[in-house]
């Protein structure tokens, strides 16, 4: 009886929760930005991203909305008005694991050692609940919170999972400023093992590499006038 009832509860609240959702469709933010397809065509207006079925909706004048997948698109991007930043986004192949498979990701950071996000992708209760692709728009409370995404350093084609940190991206790509970058890691206290943590590593990574190429080339280019 008590199992009975629990689980007439667990399909009432399913069912409100669904019903809950499906009340509440929200509408599309449309942005001010740019698409550039493959074939190199620029395409101006306004844009929404869908980040669970990673396609691009993009308003033209008349009213009419046009559909542009992940393997139409080169690159896209709007200026955030919620972050005050400008976004950018690309589509992109992992060499190794799926060569001629497209993906979008967000790019969250550039330089030598490239960031890049993509949405998780929703499972078990959760999936069924809101996993309505219209709930996946792009919107603050969606790109604000990095719990969302899966986060990756795009190297040389490959994409290498941050949840990997030290056997795919510290180890094999970053320890020639080891010394430098543990030092920086002690100093401010920088928990390596949490999201942030690795984040503010990669960027420090990526300002110690730029640092040493500026150098390099203002030593070279005095030995030149000498």
């Amino acid at each position: 009886m008590k199992t009975g009832k629990l689980l007439l509860n667990v399909i009432t609240i399913v069912l409100f929760s669904v019903s809950f959702v499906q009340a509440n469709v929200p509408k599309p933010s449309w942005q001010a930005g740019k698409i550039v397809l493959w074939n190199n065509e620029v395409l101006e207006g306004e844009l929404v991203y869908n980040w669970l079925v990673e396609t691009v909706q993009f308003r033209q004048e008349d009213g009419r909305i046009r559909l542009f997948p992940a393997d139409q698109i080169r690159q896209f991007g709007w200026f955030d008005t919620h972050q005050n930043r400008q976004r950018d986004f690309m589509a992109l192949t992992d060499v190794v694991s799926h060569p001629e498979t497209y993906r979008i990701y967000e790019v969250c950071m550039d330089g030598p050692l490239a960031v890049v996000r993509r949405l998780k992708r929703p499972r078990g209760l959760w999936k069924r609940t809101i996993g309505s692709p219209v709930h996946f728009n792009d919107k603050a409370t969606l790109a604000q919170n990095p719990d969302f995404f899966d986060y990756y350093v795009h190297d040389a084609g490959r994409l290498l999972a941050l949840d990997r940190y030290y056997k795919d991206i510290y180890e094999p790509l970053m320890t020639s400023y080891a010394k430098q970058i543990d030092t920086y890691t002690e100093t401010h206290n920088i928990n390596d093992r949490t999201l942030m943590g690795r984040l503010i590593l990669i960027s420090h990574y990526n300002t110690l590499v730029e640092q040493s190429s500026s150098t390099a080339s203002a030593r070279n280019l005095i030995q030149a006038r000498e």
